[in-house]
């Protein structure tokens, strides 16, 4: 009878320890689960916050079409080069200070364009290059930063 004692005993317990180990154990989950749903909604919500202020809403400009002849060194055979391309602005000023300036900003890509080969401008290097070179000198122009990027809308060499 006394070992049936000890052996009730010792069930009993078993089952107050693994009911005290899922109460643990639940109660810890409860916490972590609770502190990542509060960490991931104060993230988004900061998340959004910081996108909707990083984001100004640009102007695009689009410029009428480029064509010229490609320079050749040795005259053996015309390419021309016929591009089309829109600018950003960020300002409604900055579109005002393009519009005015229109006929500059075309005499200075004409030149620059006029002055490019088909060597130059065949690889995706030489056409960012070009893209890059167009930035900086519309800027010169403008004023510096006045022109945020430049998109190449139509690019054909013949």
């Amino acid at each position: 009878m006394a070992e049936d004692k000890d052996e009730v005993k010792e069930e009993e317990e078993k089952p107050k320890k693994s009911k005290l180990k899922l109460i643990i154990i639940g109660v810890i989950v409860l916490l972590l689960g609770a502190g990542g749903f509060f960490g991931y909604s104060k993230f988004m919500k900061s998340n959004e916050e910081d996108t909707i202020k990083e984001e100004p809403v640009s102007i695009i400009i689009p410029l009428r079409s480029f064509v010229v002849n490609l320079y050749d060194k040795k005259g053996i055979g015309k390419r021309y080069l016929k591009i089309t391309m829109e600018i950003e602005v960020v300002k409604e000023e900055d579109k005002l200070k393009v519009e005015n300036h229109m006929p500059q900003l075309r005499d200075t890509v004409l030149i620059l364009l006029s002055s490019q080969t088909l060597k130059n401008i065949n690889t995706m290097e030489g056409k960012l290059e070009l893209k890059h070179a167009i930035l900086l000198r519309m800027n010169q122009v403008l004023g510096n930063k006045t022109v945020q990027k430049i998109f190449f809308t139509e690019f054909v060499v013949q």
